[in-house]
């Protein structure tokens, strides 16, 4: 059966998600550097007087931690997200569940990611497969492709030569 519509929003949401991982990543090493750090301590201190350069040290490592955190928590949620939209194809409700996992873990950070991944979830969990009815196929062969096959069905029984 095909998928396209659970597909597609479960792969936006690993794009948006890739993207939110990599500008996360690409803070880090900026904001680790010692001219952000310092640049930093004396916008704070601008701001607030009393705030000392250790606290304002202290709240800077607390955010870099924080966003350490937040790297690897969102890394955390694309291989989740990832693993349910490869298995969308294959196994619908194992990928459904991944995406559920995924979705929710992503309120958290990017909303836009848990909504697109819980409604395609919702459409996999809810779309049955189409049930092949065989008896309804019926395959041609040389015989009845010129429709000769049919012509016994139109013969009434005062046709017929043989009666008992």
């Amino acid at each position: 059966m095909k998928r396209t519509a659970e597909k597609v929003l479960a792969w936006i949401g690993v794009a948006l998600q890739i993207i939110g991982v990599i500008a996360i990543g690409l803070m880090f090493p900026f904001m680790g550097s010692n001219d952000f750090k310092q640049s930093a301590i004396q916008a704070m201190q601008q701001e607030d007087a009393s705030l000392t350069a250790a606290n304002a040290e202290d709240g800077l490592n607390l955010l870099l931690g924080m966003l350490g955190i937040g790297l690897i928590y969102g890394i955390v949620v694309l291989i989740i997200g990832l693993i349910g939209a490869i298995l969308i194809g294959k196994k619908a409700k194992v990928a459904a569940i991944l995406l559920i996992i995924a979705g929710v873990l992503s309120i958290l950070g990017n909303w836009i990611n848990a909504i697109l991944w819980i409604v395609a979830a919702i459409m996999l969990l809810v779309r049955k497969p189409k049930d092949t009815n065989y008896y309804e196929h019926s395959t041609t062969t040389d015989s009845n492709d010129d429709l000769s096959s049919f012509e016994s069905l139109n013969n009434k029984d005062s046709d017929n030569n043989y009666k008992y």
